[in-house]
């Protein structure tokens, strides 16, 4: 059994989609589309499977905050963790950062389909960003099903970058939060004090604002395919 790489493409990566198209090696030969920015969406899975085996759901992580509150527990945040890759550059061409994303893509994807040796490899997620400095470059949000697989997918990370050449672009990794606006609006959640008091919830600061952050990232859950390969 394999996996299969499927990206759903933004309109504003059409230069790199372009690049991949004509087998484009050298990332700085992709052309720039600033301001154009945004999210080309991502799924590594076998073909056909079903998105609520993989996205989280969103209206039970609401109806946990509703009947506690507005109050969540650290464990539920902590269940949406990811890992985040960023791509950068010494230009200040911000698709040669993009265009560096897709290559990582390529080779985790080459690397780690069969699913029988890395059963536990599979991931969704977007790259791409709004950022208006490059210097920060361009970002690839990895999810996983779970934390376990999480940490297979951070070990693979480490083993592949060190291999990974893209002339003129540089990677990072790191773990965060999966919801990372959410720990901002909950009350004490980096505080370290609060923590050592023995709290074990936390108080939803802006409930309107929390309920605008799901359904963004329900919004999302229309971009992932799962089981189609859209042609280049």
């Amino acid at each position: 059994m394999r996996r299969e790489l499927i990206i759903n493409w933004n309109g504003a990566h059409e230069n790199v989609k372009r690049a991949v198209e004509k087998d484009v090696r050298h990332p700085h030969e992709v052309a720039e589309l600033e301001p154009k920015k945004g999210w080309s969406y991502v799924t590594f899975f076998r073909p056909g499977t079903p998105s609520e085996a993989v996205l989280y759901d969103v209206d039970k992580l609401r109806m946990t905050a509703t009947t506690n509150g507005f109050f969540l527990p650290r464990e539920v945040i902590s269940q949406h963790n990811k890992v985040v890759v960023t791509a950068c550059s010494a230009t200040a061409n911000s698709s040669a950062q993009v265009f560096g994303l897709y290559k990582f893509l390529e080779a985790y994807g080459a690397k780690y389909r069969d699913m029988t040796r890395y059963p536990h490899h599979g991931f969704y997620g977007k790259f791409g960003g709004f950022y208006d400095r490059h210097e920060k470059g361009r970002v690839l949000a990895m999810y996983a099903t779970n934390d376990d697989s999480l940490l297979e997918i951070i070990s693979s990370i480490e083993q592949l970058l060190p291999t990974l050449k893209v002339k003129g672009v540089t990677f990072e990794y790191r773990l965060t939060n999966g919801l990372s606006a959410i720990p901002r609006m909950l009350h004490g959640f980096d505080d370290p004090s609060y923590r050592e008091s023995g709290a074990e919830v936390y108080r939803i600061c802006d409930p309107t604002q929390f309920s605008v952050l799901l359904e963004q990232a329900r919004n999302d859950y229309s971009n992932y395919l799962f089981d189609k390969q859209p042609e280049l």
